[in-house]
């Protein structure tokens, strides 16, 4: 296509999609919290009287989107990966038959080693094992439930990747993208390479300039055939970003007469109920729900804001998709101001999946929160009635408190006592600083004086109760109709009174989780996209494959990386759990978690990680580890139990054995204690034996000893005796 052609498709592209945003931007306005002063200056003026008050914007809508934006960005969705072409699909097959034969493998070899081992050493046979069979049954479906493909891994690791990198700081763009959704019904994003094409960018794009001629036949808007994009950038940043590619009469024609911005950018759209004042753009008309409404900026011509802005240079990035060569190709051109153009030709970037090459799409993306008709559905917009009534309520709620006045009385000034003083202002003073000491004074000489001086019964100014009260009750009311269309409740904002009892809490939560489903489902729907879109871009970014960290909770890293033949050449999916249905799976979890700490089947010390736990896997993986250390704890405390119940036993054994011995050994005491007074006994009498045998010695020995006395006095006889016969000594 030659450059005058692309040029054509350009303007056609501008010319036929450009339109002023008014309703979008009065839905940004309101949310902003900004509405046109001269909305309600015939109210705040009075008809030249003039009132102390005047109609201010109080927040009524901006919180419930706030609200439902934060819960959503609070759950943390976890992405799970499939891949769908077929060649992929075949790969993983095979990789894990593989994967099961392997283990099938290693069993066997494990149950060969220990056969070889016991027939060596031991001598001992092969036992037919009837557990084994069984065994390998179990290992290959826990290899086939546990398996996850090395292209499932790759790709997740890439999505874990891109949701922590700072660069495309995901979260934060995709909390700006979920409020675009909410205000205007709509949002828009894009993917494309940065600036080295060496990393992922992400681009919210402004809602207002961004137009996308939309295929209804299709329901993302990157199928539709062609789109623009409308930026407001200086010089300086043009040469900055386009300076490559312009030409050097076109540096020159932008330095020297470019044409700046012709339209207002501080332009803050919203409907009057008047004609614009002299001075002020005129008033133009808008199709739609709104249409007749009359709409103009409120900013005067001369503001130097409005002169700043014309500074701004329009740059229009337009794509479109063409068919050529028997397949679509998408188109990217550039507009700067009205003359400049850089003709691109064909995208660089065109991500086509392995199952149908020949189709591509934008790189701008986003989706409309639409009705049948396909009109967006805006919850500012469809609720500014009731924004303007509520500030309109609190405005006629203030001005009564202070056009308010006090009780007071009636007084005729002629009939003040003269005593008081001469000049009459003085009187007054003085008869109202007694009157305020309790003391009404009146002088009945005086002529005219009445018993009671007032005219009247008095006055009485004062604002009631009641009626602030019935402004209050009012406000509640439109706070609550706000509450049914946007489906965050009180219980949600947080305002549970004292006397709300925990079950209305809870049905109340509940109500705004079922109204608010659709919202998430939105919003799931969003996320998914981002995600899809940026994994695609990632095959054209990350050809050569990614390395990186990714952070596991607080103090666990994970290295990885992304070969390219994992994820170059396959097509994904990407699922996302229902955003309402993990809500209440956390807040479920989070409740039986204290049960089950209360039961004492999970440690207490989990439950900061389980509390704080980010998405619905993290959660559950604490309370599994939770669980299953508790469990093994229990397990080890069980088996520490049996074994003091078996050593209390033997202790009781052993006690009893114990006793046994102490009462034998008391019973050998007692005996050892009889036999030594029996020993002794035995001795006393042995010594006694032994005295008496000494005594019986001596007393034999004495007889002996007189015998042979006697013996001898005889032979002494018989020697001295002269008989012959006589010499022998008898025995006697």
């Amino acid at each position: 296509m030659n450059r005058d052609k692309e040029i054509e498709k350009i303007n056609a592209c501008i010319n036929d999609l450009i339109y002023d945003k008014i309703q979008l931007k009065k839905a940004y306005n309101y949310y902003h919290c900004i509405r046109d002063p001269e909305q309600f200056r015939h109210l705040e003026e009075n008809y030249g009287i003039g009132t102390p008050t005047s109609v201010g914007f109080t927040p009524l809508i901006k919180k419930h989107i706030d609200v439902l934006v934060g819960e959503y960005l609070e759950l943390d969705q976890d992405l799970q990966i499939s891949c769908k072409d077929e060649h992929t699909i075949s790969d993983i097959m095979r990789d894990k038959q593989l994967k099961i034969h392997k283990a099938v493998f290693d069993k066997f070899k494990e149950k060969l080693e220990n056969v070889i081992v016991q027939t060596l050493l031991y001598g001992q046979e092969d036992v037919n094992d009837p557990f084994f069979a069984r065994e390998l049954e179990r290992i290959k479906k826990e290899v086939s439930d546990t398996y996850i493909s090395e292209y499932e891994i790759a790709a997740q690791n890439i999505l874990n990747y891109i949701k922590n990198s700072r660069d495309i700081d995901l979260k934060n763009k995709m909390r700006e993208l979920l409020t675009d959704l909410l205000i205007g019904g709509i949002c828009y994003y894009r993917t494309r390479p940065s600036g080295n094409k060496t990393n992922l960018k992400l681009e919210i794009l402004n809602p207002i300039d961004t137009f996308v001629e939309r295929n209804h036949n299709e329901f993302y808007l990157n199928k539709s055939p062609r789109a623009f994009v409308r930026r407001w950038l200086t010089v300086d940043q043009i040469l900055l970003e386009y300076d490559s590619e312009l030409s050097k009469e076109a540096k020159e024609k932008l330095l020297s007469d470019c044409p700046r911005g012709v339209e207002n950018r501080g332009a803050m759209y919203v409907r009057v109920p008047h004609p614009a004042k002299e001075g002020m753009p005129r008033a133009t008309t808008t199709p739609g729900i709104l249409g007749g409404l009359e709409v103009h900026p409120f900013r005067e011509v001369t503001d130097p804001y409005y002169s700043l802005n014309n500074n701004l240079i329009p740059v229009y990035e337009c794509e479109w998709i063409e068919y050529e060569d028997d397949k679509l190709v998408r188109h990217e051109g550039i507009r700067i101001g009205e003359e400049i153009y850089i003709t691109r030709g064909e995208s660089e970037n065109i991500v086509r999946s392995v199952s149908n090459p020949k189709d591509c799409s934008l790189s701008i993306n986003g989706i409309f929160f639409s009705d049948k008709n396909g009109d967006p559905f805006s919850i500012v917009l469809h609720t500014m009635d009731l924004q303007d009534r509520y500030d309109l309520t609190i405005y006629y709620r203030d001005s009564l408190v202070a056009t308010g006045g006090t009780l007071g009385d009636w007084i005729d000034v002629a009939h003040l006592p003269t005593f008081l003083g001469e000049e009459l202002p003085e009187r007054l003073q003085k008869w109202v600083a007694y009157k305020k000491q309790g003391i009404g004074l009146y002088d009945s000489s005086q002529e005219g004086t009445q018993l009671i001086n007032t005219t009247f019964n008095g006055f009485d100014d004062t604002v009631k109760g009641q009626m602030i009260q019935a402004f209050d009750l009012v406000l509640q009311s439109i706070e609550q109709q706000a509450s049914s269309i946007t489906g965050v409740f009180a219980e949600k904002l947080g305002g549970i009174q004292a006397r709300d009892a925990v079950s209305n809490v809870k049905v109340g939560i509940r109500q705004s989780t079922l109204l608010t489903k659709q919202y998430f489902s939105a919003m799931d729907l969003l996320y998914k996209e981002v995600n899809y879109d940026l994994l695609n871009l990632a095959k054209i970014v990350y050809k050569k494959g990614l390395s990186g960290t990714l952070i596991n909770g607080n103090k666990l890293n994970q290295i990885f990386t992304a070969l390219p033949k994992y994820y170059t050449m396959t097509d994904f999916d990407i699922h996302i759990q229902d955003s309402t249905e993990t809500f209440q799976a956390k807040e479920g979890l989070k409740g039986s978690s204290v049960e089950l700490i209360k039961s004492g089947q999970a440690d207490p010390s989990m439950i900061v990680n389980i509390m704080t736990a980010k998405n619905l896997t993290e959660l559950k993986g604490y309370i599994d580890d939770a669980v299953r250390t508790k469990k093994q704890e229990n397990n080890i405390i069980e088996q520490l139990q049996q074994q003091l119940q078996q050593l209390q036993q033997q202790a009781q054994e052993y006690s009893k054995q114990l006793n046994q011995l102490q009462t034998e050994n008391e019973n050998l005491r007692k005996e050892i204690e009889k036999n030594s007074a029996e020993k002794v006994e035995i001795e006393k009498k042995r010594v006694a034996i032994e005295e008496q045998e000494m005594r019986n010695n001596k007393t034999y020995n004495d007889r002996i000893a007189r015998t042979k006395e006697r013996q001898v006095d005889i032979e002494l006889l018989q020697v001295s005796d002269t008989n012959p016969y006589n010499d022998k000594v008898r025995d006697i």
